[in-house]
């Protein structure tokens, strides 16, 4: 696959995945483990963040994986994750009310 199609795909992909999770873990995890998911999420983003800072003047090309990885991947999937995971807790009271 070539770059135009990584960066095409890439946030598309992460979203669908973000919200199928989201879903599950909102509607099965209950407490505090309702919050594993975007929190790792948030810690990867953090990673790259840091790689993303890193990088010395002069090699600013080696900046583009852990940023489209970021931009394309990361934060996609950590916005429909909590988006998810919130419709996932709706799903879940419904179920119990009943």
């Amino acid at each position: 696959m070539d770059v135009a199609g990584t960066i095409a795909y890439l946030p598309l992909t992460a979203m669908v995945l973000g919200a199928i999770a989201g879903l599950v873990a909102g509607r099965f995890l209950t407490g505090r483990w309702l919050w594993a998911l975007p929190v790792g999420l948030f810690a990867v983003a953090l990673v790259l963040i840091v790689r993303l800072a890193m990088i010395p003047a002069g090699q600013e090309e080696t900046a583009f994986g852990p940023f489209v990885w970021l931009t394309g991947g990361i934060l996609p999937a950590l916005f429909t994750v909590v988006m998810g995971t919130l419709g996932g807790r709706a799903l879940r009271g419904r179920a119990e009310r009943k």
